[in-house]
């Protein structure tokens, strides 16, 4: 190595300021990024108005799918919950509704099933039914919310196989698209804090088109309730009219997009999406609402007990019941000081959807208003109905697509991880508020009809699909199916054939022992239950393992054990030294890939006449780059080049020490400038399952540091080296998305 006296030396506090300035200058973006948020404006109600807006009451009766001029009746009143679970829970939904399609029976003209002696008349052709069309209140929650919307709004085409439902959704990687929203398109980073925006644009463009809730009102039932959860509360809202008339805000110009992104707004994955609030502008008028949560305090205490609204009868009870904290929530709403909601995942309250069922049926607490002789009614109850002598029958069916993975942290002392604490989340609520509502809600019926089960009571019938109904082979599959919104066909295919055999064999939660067949043949008069013409697929996990491709690596982690093998004469022998990448490709495309961790270099020179090993140069090097990566059946092969800057540090060796010593240079430091950096490179991946892959790389390794060695005496020995080499790694990878 030369011998240069009199070298000036970078003061300490330069040296700190070249490490740490690549590092500011991301955080610093970083910090931009997440500090831009920006979401679509809450449009101000004009008047409030029960006549107007998207309300049970305001909608026009069912169409039928055989006979669109004819309409649905009141007399069965059906009503589905489709829980949240990702696509899982879209497809086994979407099943449910296949089958209760293929379900006939026959109506009179007075909306009461009968019998047909002769199904191939055109009398009874006319009369002629689907139970699909005596739907008519949908709640949803998350990934149920994409089935019960998309029908909604398009009818019988959702069963088309070239509907966006199907091509956009269903066999479509949704997750795998949001990511790479977020990663490939510039506009979107500057949008980090509006994840939940990102993602209705997806479902927007994908999904369901520029609709707003203005369409929806024009559409015929059913009645879709998409829940979601506010943040602030932990109450669930509903993207229904009378919701927003309580933040005077108008949900016509809300598109339904939004709203499905809102309700399936997982934490961390999605933040939360923002919905405008109008109360503070009741000073100058506001939208006028006089509906439940209307009087003041002093209001409800003087004012005759005819005009005084439930709202105003629960909190003068007193009583801690669910009317009491209902109407604590409207009140809540009200605060004409959140003028900003934040909501989540519905799934956060309830993820099954059925406790809008249990206001629903369970209730008759709504908005009511007189205009002359007409008297407007808000909300939706299917209890009024029944106490009214208008439904006869009331079919509650709960689509629960539930977690259930096989556990076996129970049989260690260490928890289980952050993953699956994060996927048992979403499943707990599920079992412990399933049959809960659906026994409360018995519970309610049986308040208002004590003879509930009489021949001159209305019938009430409930039932819930879920996976625990399958045979154990089978459950175990469906059980470890992903919530993600990225199955594989098989998976789909299976799911949509199971959700129709559950139904088709399902018995009720009550009646109990009385079965969907019976319920089919005595209440609907002899009806018919079809059975799909197309065999039902093998769904067990011997099946998958042969049938599904493993997943594609979208989103990976890989930690590794690298060697390093010098490639230039400053470079002597070889290092060892960890290494973590993450890979953001594409399969058969193109992707990103980010590396952190030290390349360790052993540097040769002279020390007076001796060669010898100097010491260890390390350069902790942060890179980012591009790649392209083949995909094959259980392999993965990328293709990149990175760059990125390397922090810089210098071990002498003893060699060195000895030798300089023994030449009078004693107390040696070392140090390395940075450096800018750049490796070529290429990895392969074999998985081992869904989640886990074999890795190794190859690349090779280039940089231009400075190291310094230095004595006691001021004296440093300087040289910029030539640190390349060909670096061969291997470890494990683990998927994340």
């Amino acid at each position: 190595m030369g011998h240069v006296t009199g070298m000036n030396q970078e003061p300490p506090a330069t040296r700190w300021m070249a490490i740490m300035r690549p590092a500011s200058v991301t955080v610093a973006m970083v910090w931009m990024a997440a500090g831009c948020a920006s979401y679509p404006k809450t449009t101000p109600l004009a008047r409030y108005d029960l006549a107007a807006g998207y309300r049970f009451e305001q909608l026009p009766p069912g169409q039928r799918i055989t006979h669109p001029s004819q309409t649905n009746s009141d007399q069965l009143f059906v009503v589905l919950a489709f829980s949240g679970g990702g696509t899982r829970a879209g497809a086994l939904s979407y099943g449910v509704l296949k089958q209760l399609r293929d379900v006939r029976f026959h109506m009179n003209a007075t909306g009461e099933p009968v019998e047909c002696p002769d199904v191939d008349s055109d009398t009874c052709k006319a009369m002629e039914r689907s139970l699909l069309d005596e739907v008519d209140v949908i709640s949803s929650v998350s990934g149920g919310s994409f089935p019960a919307a998309y029908y909604a709004l398009n009818g019988a085409e959702i069963f088309a196989p070239s509907s966006r439902y199907h091509r956009n959704f269903l066999y479509y990687p949704v997750q795998r698209e949001l990511l790479g929203r977020t990663v490939y398109h510039p506009r979107n980073w500057t949008r980090l804090r509006s994840r939940v925006e990102i993602a209705a644009d997806l479902y927007a463009d994908r999904v369901f088109g520029s609709a707003t809730f203005a369409d929806l009102k024009s559409r015929p039932r059913p009645y879709v309730v998409m829940n979601a959860t506010d943040m602030s509360t932990g109450s669930r809202f509903e993207f229904t009219q009378e919701q927003f008339d309580l933040l005077c805000a108008d949900l016509d110009g809300m598109s339904i997009a939004r709203a499905v992104a809102a309700s399936s707004a997982f934490p961390g994955l999605l933040n939360s999406m923002t919905i405008d609030g109008f109360n503070r502008n009741r000073t100058d008028g506001g939208c006028h609402y006089d509906g439940p949560g209307s009087h003041t305090e002093e209001q409800r205490r003087t004012l005759p007990a005819g005009q005084r609204d439930w709202v105003d009868l629960a909190l003068l009870g007193n009583a801690r019941t669910e009317n009491y904290y209902a109407a604590e929530q409207v009140l809540a709403y009200k605060d004409p000081d959140r003028r900003h909601l934040h909501l989540l995942d519905g799934g956060l309250f309830d993820n099954i959807g059925a406790r809008s069922i249990l206001q629903g049926v369970g209730t008759f607490s709504r908005p009511v208003k007189r205009s002359g002789n007409q008297t407007l009614l808000g909300g939706w109850s299917a209890l009024s109905l029944m106490n009214q002598r208008v439904a006869k029958n009331v079919l509650v069916i709960v689509v629960n697509a539930r977690t259930g993975r096989e556990k076996d942290w129970d049989t260690k002392a260490a928890g289980p991880g952050t993953p699956t604490v994060i996927n048992a989340s979403s499943g707990i609520p599920m079992g412990n508020f399933t049959k809960e509502t659906l026994t409360r809600l018995r519970e309610l019926v049986k308040d208002v009809f004590p003879n509930l089960g009489a021949a001159e009571a209305p019938g009430l019938f409930e039932i819930e699909i879920a996976f625990q109904d399958l045979p154990e082979d089978e459950r175990r599959l469906f059980g470890n199916m992903g919530t993600n919104f990225d199955l594989d066909r098989y998976e789909v295919d299976c799911l949509i054939d199971r959700g129709g055999s559950l139904l088709r064999n399902a018995t009720f939660v009550e009646p109990s022992k009385t079965t969907f067949a019976s319920f089919v043949r005595d209440q609907l008069k002899n009806g018919r239950i079809g059975t799909p013409s197309t065999p039902s697929p093998l769904c067990t996990q011997p099946d998958a393992r042969q049938r599904i491709a493993v997943r594609h690596h979208y989103m990976d982690v890989s930690a590794q054990i690298k060697g390093t093998i010098g490639e230039s004469d400053d470079v002597d022998g070889s290092q060892l030294s960890p290494a973590v990448s993450l890979r953001v490709t594409r399969p058969r495309g193109w992707g990103v890939m980010f590396d952190v961790g030290p390349q360790t270099f052993p540097i040769a020179g002279t020390a007076g006449t001796d060669q010898l090993r100097l010491g260890d140069l390390r350069l902790w090097a942060f890179m980012g780059g591009i790649g392209w990566t083949a995909l094959g059946q259980r392999t993965q092969t990328t293709f990149g080049v990175s760059a990125g800057y390397g922090i810089g540090g210098f071990e002498p060796s003893l060699g060195a020490r000895d030798a300089y010593g023994r030449q009078g240079l004693f107390a040696l430091e070392g140090e390395a400038s940075n450096a800018w950096l750049i490796k070529p490179q290429a990895s392969f991946w074999y998985s081992l399952s869904d989640r886990w892959a074999a890795t190794v790389s190859a690349s090779y390794f280039f940089g231009r540091p400075t190291v310094r060695l230095t004595g006691d005496d001021g004296t440093a020995f300087s040289r910029r080296v030539r640190a390349s080499a060909v670096t061969l790694g291997a470890g494990l990878g683990f998927r994340i998305f």
